[in-house]
């Protein structure tokens, strides 16, 4: 891999879905006060061969459309950031182990949700998945051809449990929001359940009858996000709220108005959990604000 990863790690190849999170990234850094850093994959694999193509040619070709790809991306970029704050790096790795490889350094990696393919390398969605799932630092999935940013208007949302992984999103997310300027939005989300001998109380939102032990738990989970948002964010403005149903269906919803909604990659799962790999593949799914998601990297 030629070149120095910092910052926020964005893959680029040119196509529309990597545009919108090259413009996202950068728009990100200098918000965040991050640097940035362009990666482009010119994997031999992904370049159109012709049967009598040989193997000089196809190197020498391969890395002069990987080069002006980059740097178009650089150029891009540098509408937003200044140009010291950028970095380029190529690679021949394919596109998802080289931002795979690039999240040992990086502060996060960007993808688009979608590429255009095989031509000079593609950030497919099977690259989305494969980097929110192995990346050593948290991922974002940009959607959209206008993603929203969070801003004082656009609140940060996450999804909490009582989890260790639960807690690390918690910090990253607080750390966005601070950085950018948003409030916090905290959300605990409960599942609809009965059984014999339990006590219910009636929701404040529908009169829907919902576990008072559930909600109790709930309650209790806030108040230490809470309580764990202030000792480092004191000054963040924060909202937390107990909404029942799917997490990943409650958590879509809620991007409707957010500038980013968080999850983790993994809860406890069982009765209580809520930030499973379905919830995170829901999200990334079908959220219309970018997602980033944090990984427990307790293994």
């Amino acid at each position: 891999m030629e070149g120095n990863v910092r910052g926020i790690v964005v893959g680029y190849d040119a196509s529309p879905g990597s545009e919108t999170a090259l413009m996202w990234a950068a728009d990100a850094a200098k918000r965040q006060g991050r640097p940035l850093t362009v990666l482009h994959s010119g994997e031999p694999a992904a370049f159109p061969v012709e049967p009598a193509y040989s193997a000089e040619r196809l190197a020498e070709d391969l890395a002069e459309v990987s080069h002006g790809i980059l740097q178009a991306g650089v150029d891009k970029a540098a509408t937003v950031l200044d140009r010291s704050e950028i970095s380029a790096v190529s690679t021949d790795l394919t596109p998802a182990a080289a931002l795979v490889e690039a999240s040992e350094k990086a502060d996060f990696v960007v993808t688009g949700s979608r590429g255009r393919g095989r031509v000079a390398g593609g950030l497919l969605g099977s690259v989305s998945y494969a980097v929110t799932a192995h990346a050593r630092c948290p991922a974002i999935v940009v959607r959209g051809e206008t993603p929203v940013h969070p801003d004082a208007d656009h609140k940060v949302v996450i999804g909490v449990d009582d989890s260790l992984p639960s807690q690390r999103a918690l910090e990253v997310a607080a750390d966005v929001a601070a950085r950018s300027g948003a409030g916090l939005h905290v959300v605990r989300v409960g599942h609809l359940i009965s059984a014999p001998g339990w006590a219910y109380a009636e929701s404040e939102k529908g009169g829907t009858r919902h576990s008072r032990s559930v909600t109790d738990e709930a309650q209790r989970t806030l108040d230490a996000a809470k309580e764990q948002v202030s000792r480092s964010h004191p000054d963040l403005p924060l909202e937390t709220e107990i909404l029942y149903g799917d997490p990943g269906d409650v958590l879509t919803a809620l991007g409707a108005t957010a500038g980013l909604i968080v999850v983790g990659s993994r809860g406890r799962g069982g009765f209580a959990g809520l930030l499973l790999g379905s919830v995170s593949h829901k999200v990334i799914h079908r959220a219309e604000c970018p997602v980033l998601v944090v990984r427990g990297l307790e293994e």
